[in-house]
């Protein structure tokens, strides 16, 4: 008896990491990369890899998914493929989408600019309301917080509300 008990309380403790991967989430919504993945062309391992990712917390939108495998958008170049489930996680994070230079601020007023940001800044998202994001930025092993403002990032919706 002690042992189903047990074993209950950890599946219930494990559960809500792999919620990213279950087949009855909305689509498309975003993602992140455990660690590095390869994108294929098709959804199984015989698939030839189309690109392989060596950047853990990278955005990936999701369009489609079937049986364990889920049909990604790269924000940057657009480029798409299949990825098996298991190389996600359902911590967010960003991208600065600004080809030019995106500004982070100390509050969302814009009374103060922390950073300026060149295109493909990578972040993960703290909160968003309806136009900004905080975002925690790493740059030269140090840590920054900032308000940006969502139309300058890929890897969140015009719509979402994170807390």
């Amino acid at each position: 008896m002690l042992k189903k008990i047990i074993i209950c309380i950890v599946a219930l403790t494990i559960s809500p990491l792999y919620a990213f991967a279950k087949e009855d989430l909305p689509v498309p919504r975003w993602v992140s990369l455990n660690d590095e993945a390869n994108m294929r062309k098709g959804p199984n391992t015989n698939a030839s890899i189309m690109y392989h990712y060596q950047f853990e917390g990278y955005p990936m939108e999701i369009i489609r998914q079937i049986d364990g495998w889920r049909y990604v958008r790269d924000p940057l170049d657009g480029t798409e493929g299949w990825m098996s489930h298991i190389l996600f996680n359902g911590a967010r994070h960003v991208i600065t989408s600004n080809k030019d230079i995106s500004y982070g601020y100390k509050a969302t007023n814009k009374s103060k600019i922390v950073a300026k940001l060149a295109f493909g800044v990578h972040g993960k998202i703290l909160n968003c309301n309806s136009n900004w994001c905080y975002v925690a930025v790493n740059t030269n092993a140090k840590s920054s917080k900032m308000y940006l403002e969502k139309k300058n990032l890929y890897g969140v919706y015009a719509h979402e509300i994170i807390d």
